[in-house]
């Protein structure tokens, strides 16, 4: 019995096979299993050279395809439907093939025929779909999305993706709503999560996104991005300490982050603790002499706030001293002008 790696299950073929040769189809099978997909590949290409087995195609064609070599896979998927005609798995990954390779045409059309073939096979209105977001047709793209969550409901890729045009779309309601869908059918899923707090950062709702970049950091603790993301949040929250504790996350993951060091600077500033925020200006400044925003923060303010703070003792005797000094010369013009009169 030879067994597909994903579709119709198992088939019988009618041809003699010597044992080589049904090791040959089976170590695929392991191979593909176990993720060694070059050597899935090489086990079907034994097998194929004497039978035209269908099955061997097709799992050689999603060996390709995980080894992102699309044309080969979809020449493989095509030796199917020329051995089997009716198989809509196989046009359904070749239409998936023709996605990734760039060839939406060839994907709409196969996506097409899949329907064609089987009016309730969801996964080609999710294909369908992904097609139209991708092309940035959020409408048709939502159409598609709707029609694959009517037949299935519990499928998170659908919610998600639907959400994705939503937002595109600013229909920041029903976005948040399709993340929130996607979340708890797989809490797992980071993307979601990732999605729904650009989306409440957006809203300006901080304190959310700052809920949901932390669930994406539970879930994947090593992305500078996501600290990078919540600081931001933290940062408009205007809890600049917590946003300073982000940012140098960043830095401990990213040595080279600019705008981490850069919200350093806008942070510190906002603590009143120019050393710091002078420091990180100045590491700016020196990666990047012509970074965007360096007009924001006046470098000689802080000097001056930093050297009032850090001698604010001589500050004010300086202050009392200018202030008496021109008492007495005020007073000093007052007897003249009274002298000359007289």
């Amino acid at each position: 019995m030879l067994k597909r790696i994903v579709g119709i299950g198992l088939l019988s073929l009618f041809v003699f096979m010597t044992q080589a040769q049904i090791n040959a189809f089976d170590k695929g099978f392991d191979a593909y299993q176990r993720g060694k997909y070059d050597n899935a590949v090489d086990f079907y290409t034994v097998f194929i050279e004497d039978h035209e087995s269908p099955n061997a195609f097709f799992n050689r064609g999603l060996a390709y395809f995980q080894l992102k070599q699309y044309q080969e896979a979809i020449q493989d998927f095509s030796e199917v439907l020329k051995l089997e005609p009716n198989d809509f798995e196989a046009l359904y990954n070749r239409a998936l093939a023709h996605f990734e390779s760039g060839d939406v045409a060839s994907a709409v059309n196969d996506y097409k025929k899949v329907l064609g073939a089987d009016p309730n096979y969801d996964k080609a209105f999710t294909g369908l779909g992904l097609v139209y977001l991708q092309e940035e047709e959020y409408d048709s793209a939502i159409l598609y999305f709707n029609k694959a969550i009517t037949l299935n409901t519990d499928s998170q890729v659908n919610y998600y993706n639907r959400g994705i045009a939503h937002h595109a779309l600013d229909a920041y309601e029903q976005a948040e709503s399709d993340y929130s869908a996607a979340i708890r059918l797989d809490e797992s899923a980071i993307a979601p999560y990732i999605s729904r707090a650009d989306l409440y950062h957006e809203m300006g709702n901080y304190d959310l996104s700052i809920v949901d970049y932390t669930e994406a950091i539970f879930l994947s603790a090593e992305s500078p991005i996501l600290y990078y993301n919540r600081g931001i949040s933290y940062y408009d929250f205007k809890s600049f300490e917590k946003a300073i504790g982000d940012f140098l996350e960043v830095l401990r993951l990213d040595s080279s982050h600019i705008d981490a060091r850069w919200y350093l600077a806008l942070s510190y500033k906002a603590l009143g603790n120019e050393a710091e925020a002078i420091r990180y200006y100045d590491e700016v400044e020196s990666l990047n002499p012509e970074y965007a925003y360096l007009w924001a923060i006046d470098k000689n303010q802080l000097r001056l706030k930093q050297f009032i703070r850090e001698n604010w003792i001589f500050a004010i005797g300086f202050i009392v001293l200018l202030l008496v000094s021109l008492f007495f010369v005020r007073k000093l013009v007052k007897n003249s002008n009274t002298t000359e009169i007289d």
